[in-house]
């Protein structure tokens, strides 16, 4: 499968360092403390972003995760960084063939079908600040090679037209998920006698998952699914970044077999500076999954609410909270309430010489703390109502609008 074109959107934010610019700091699962954050190169980040595997449409569990990512990087670039954020797209997979089969299509065929569709319902919720998305697929010969490399050097086997990965042979594996190899064990990954330890895990599959693809060493078959984001990661990003992001149900396994196979391949330590994880959307208290059925996708959710509403909502709860979908009403009401108080206190559109509250940034540079945030905006809109000053008033509005756009938010409704 060939590249796919990133949805021609901007991101509207502003780029203007301020005095509080050094002082963010994020929850690092890594460390499980909060840390400042130091980019490798000053001005510049490397962030990478697990995205989905496309075998049907993305719900608003997904939509959590890309428009938390999308407002990391906005703000990142509104404090003077020029992101590089890339995500990935799993174009191959088991499901994917099982879901193609089911429909009576190719899977390359369904995959682009599907990864079109992911890429339209991005730009639909303004999720626009990814510079680069990469199909998996694209990089296949890289995990051929990484896995061979793995292999003579003693950190993998191969066995029966499988490869694992010898996790004995990386003592910190665990250290992400914070748990040891005993208590690992007590989940251990894909079941198999062919294995040596119970925690290794399949780097390559003796499963023809496209018809015809792909001839290794150990037989016809197909990557496995962690050795796949850490080939597009090294390939684009290098040894080391800053950022790596995704849904906390990735630290295990997914995201404990990337450090144990970027850092074997490479030697360099840690691959990723800060681990980011963000937390579960439920419905009626369960998590929203397509495996439970209980799904509410991007695409039904905009029929009855607009993108900046879906926005609004899922940046109402701290990014490491889980949340419940019986809050959309609400929040769609609260940025109502707000966008009409800003409306009588009298629209301007011109935000020359306006600087973002510092409150906002305060809470922005305290681990992405949104829903303090946009409290804060709904504060200084309240404020700027008793304020006489004509020319002070649009000076507070003209901020609060800046501050509610790094969000990917409009604070005059534009539809």
């Amino acid at each position: 499968m060939g590249s796919i074109q990133k949805p021609n959107t901007s991101a509207k934010v502003a780029q203007k360092a301020s005095p509080l610019s050094g002082s963010l700091r994020l929850f690092n699962t890594l460390s499980g403390r909060k840390e400042p954050f130091r980019p490798l190169t000053p001005g510049k980040v490397k962030m990478f972003v697990c995205g989905p595997t496309v075998q049907s449409l993305v719900h608003l569990g997904h939509a959590r995760t890309n428009v938390f990512y999308d407002v990391v990087a906005r703000y990142l670039s509104h404090l003077g960084n020029q992101v590089e954020y890339v995500m990935n797209i799993t174009d191959f997979d088991e499901r994917i063939t099982q879901a193609a089969a089911a429909s009576g299509e190719d899977p390359i065929a369904f995959a682009l079908r599907y990864s079109e569709a992911f890429l339209a319902d991005m730009a639909a919720m303004k999720c626009n600040a990814v510079t680069r998305f990469e199909p998996v697929s694209k990089h296949v010969e890289t995990m051929l090679k990484d896995v061979g490399t793995l292999i003579d050097e003693g950190k993998a086997y191969a066995v029966d037209g499988w490869v694992y990965f010898d996790t004995s042979k990386f003592r910190q594996f665990g250290r992400l998920s914070h748990q040891s190899r005993l208590e690992l064990s007590l989940r251990p990954l894909e079941l198999s006698p062919k294995k040596r330890h119970l925690l290794d895990f399949a780097l390559w599959r003796p499963e023809v998952l496209l018809e015809g693809r792909w001839e290794s060493p150990w037989g016809l078959g197909s990557p496995g699914w962690h050795i796949q984001d850490t080939a597009v990661t090294l390939s684009l990003l290098g040894p080391q970044y800053d950022i790596h992001g995704g849904s906390y149900e990735l630290v295990y396994p997914h995201h404990e077999a990337e450090i144990a196979q970027g850092e074997s391949l490479t030697g360099v330590s840690p691959i990723v500076r800060y681990w980011v994880h963000t937390h579960h959307v439920n419905m009626r208290g369960r998590k929203m999954s397509k495996s439970l059925g209980n799904v509410v996708t991007v695409r039904d959710a905009l029929e009855e609410y607009s993108a900046d509403e879906l926005r609004f909502f899922l940046l109402c709860t701290h990014y490491r909270k889980d949340m419940d979908l019986r809050g959309m009403d609400a929040a769609a009401r609260r940025l109502k309430r707000m966008r009409r108080l800003a409306g009588e206190i009298g629209e301007t559109a011109d935000a020359k010489g306006s600087t973002i509250p510092p409150a906002f940034e305060a809470a922005m540079n305290d681990d992405f703390d949104t829903p303090r945030a946009i409290d804060s905006i709904d504060r200084a809109l309240k404020a700027a109502a008793s304020v006489r000053d004509s020319g002070k008033r649009a000076e507070s509005i003209s901020a609060a609008a800046l501050a509610l756009g790094v969000l990917g938010v409009d604070l005059f409704d534009n539809s």
